[in-house]
């Protein structure tokens, strides 16, 4: 599931690098109008990229970036520590991502 977030964030950046571009800028220039808050929803950000963000998913993302399976699915301490697992990769695979939305 991570690589399709990948690769999603590839095709919103038209390819170039995730370290050559400001993926928040992006990802905000995405979001307008939209109503999705993208910066503190996992859920947000999975529907802005199209990405299937059901619980069923989120759980196999959450096994997959080993977020800590003792926190209840589908609870919010369960999304937000799914959120902060999803930008720690995306940092870690080279995005722009600030500490305070990986932290």
């Amino acid at each position: 599931i991570f690589e399709k977030i990948l690769e999603k964030v590839r095709e919103l950046l038209g390819n170039k690098p995730m370290s050559d571009a400001d993926l928040v800028a992006e990802l905000d220039k995405k979001a307008e109008g939209t109503g999705l808050n993208w910066k503190v929803s996992v859920v947000d950000f999975l529907t802005l990229l199209d990405i299937d963000s059901s619980r069923e998913n989120r759980d196999a993302l959450s096994v997959e970036l080993a977020v800590p399976q003792d926190i209840k699915s589908g609870s919010p301490a369960r999304n937000e520590a799914l959120r902060l697992a999803v930008f720690k990769k995306l940092a870690e695979n080279g995005g722009n991502i600030p500490a305070s939305l990986s932290d």
